[in-house]
């Protein structure tokens, strides 16, 4: 059986795909119109694999580099692998898990038989965004998690779990206000009132949070620290060769977010602790390939006017390394992320009568 490879965000030979595009309607593939020939362009939107009459598809992420010489069996189980360990461990379902044991052993099953379907198969992650969220999560060691309708923070430095979400840590809620002051009705008329407000509940969920104690930091800084971060798989314009730079939406989120945190470690009376901002993007440039790790690097600061005390540090990922990190099972033996917090470019937000 063929293995084949293609890339999301990626131009795919629609001759060679045709079949295949049409049957699954495009809901894999965006159609794009070339800006110079004008013509229909198919290109790749789903991270996964695709089984379709003899060959398995496997769409790899984005920035992941397609050499010729790859292994395409051992990159097949690989992301296979990843998917069973995502699925598990965020308890989705999947029918070919509960039916072979594993993604894994479907394909190698489906690839030793050299079976053939005419209708197309999928196993894709529909959001890949997702997965790369849960890996930086994984290699940070994210200590937030969902729990029925509670977001949890299973805090270290305070040494207990707590719902963020607790009206006792979060910045805002929702009172309704009674249509007549005077009324003698008063409370009747809230109750009416709330009852037409429907998802009063906000929930603030942010990506990961982790924090960190700095032993011996190089500059002066919190030792005790808490860090939170955001994962952005988007970003890259294949036209321009750049990256998109986050919305401001996803810099103001953050600055909510690390405010939030704040505020939380200050209801604790934790004090002294250092609030930190982290953007991840994957790494398109190739830049973390000559870093002491050969994983992840800082390649960018956001400076914000009016938030002067505090910035948002952006961080490149490689995607390639970090899918063999998660697929190996391994742990760093240096603390990457604290040695970003001794540097001079990432400002954490502290207590006002503390100083960085």
């Amino acid at each position: 059986m063929k293995i084949e490879l293609i890339q999301d965000g990626e131009i795919v030979d629609y001759i060679q795909y045709q079949e295949v595009i049409n049957d699954v309607k495009e809901s894999l593939f965006r159609r794009n119109i070339d800006k110079e020939t004008k013509e229909k362009i198919y290109i790749s939107n789903f991270v996964g694999i695709l089984w379709y009459q003899d060959s398995l598809i496997l769409s790899l992420p984005k920035s992941i580099i397609i050499e010729n010489n790859l292994d395409k069996e051992t990159l097949l189980w690989k992301y296979a692998r990843l998917f069973d360990l995502y699925i598990i461990s965020n308890g989705r379902k999947c029918s070919l898990i509960k039916k072979y044991g594993s993604i894994e052993n479907w394909c190698k099953e489906t690839v030793k038989e050299n079976k053939t379907t005419s209708i197309p198969q999928e196993v894709i992650t529909f959001k890949f965004e997702m997965v790369f969220e849960w890996m930086i999560g994984e290699f940070f060691h994210n200590q937030i998690h969902i729990q029925k309708n509670k977001v949890i923070f299973e805090s270290h430095l305070l040494k207990k779990e707590i719902d963020i979400n607790d009206t006792k840590y979060n910045t805002y809620h929702w009172n309704a206000i009674g249509k007549h002051a005077k009324d003698k009705k008063q409370k009747q008329i809230i109750q009416e009132r709330e009852s037409v407000f429907v998802n009063q509940d906000k929930k603030n969920i942010p990506d990961i949070v982790c924090e960190r104690m700095i032993e011996n930091p190089k500059y002066d800084r919190p030792q005790k620290s808490c860090c939170v971060l955001d994962a952005k798989y988007y970003g890259w314009d294949h036209e321009k060769e750049a990256y998109y730079l986050p919305r401001n939406l996803d810099i103001y989120k953050q600055f909510f977010y690390q405010e939030q945190f704040q505020h939380i470690y200050e209801k604790e009376e934790e004090t002294n602790v250092g609030v930190y901002n982290f953007l991840v993007l994957p790494d398109y440039l190739g830049d973390t390939k000559d870093t002491k790790w050969g994983i992840i690097r800082q390649c960018a600061v956001i400076e914000f006017d009016y938030h002067q005390g505090q910035t948002i540090a952006v961080l490149q990922v490689n995607i390639a390394k970090l899918v063999d990190f998660i697929y190996d099972g391994l742990d760093m033996k240096e603390d990457i992320l604290a040695i970003f917090l001794g540097n001079n470019r990432v400002t954490p937000m502290i207590y006002s009568n503390e100083k960085a």
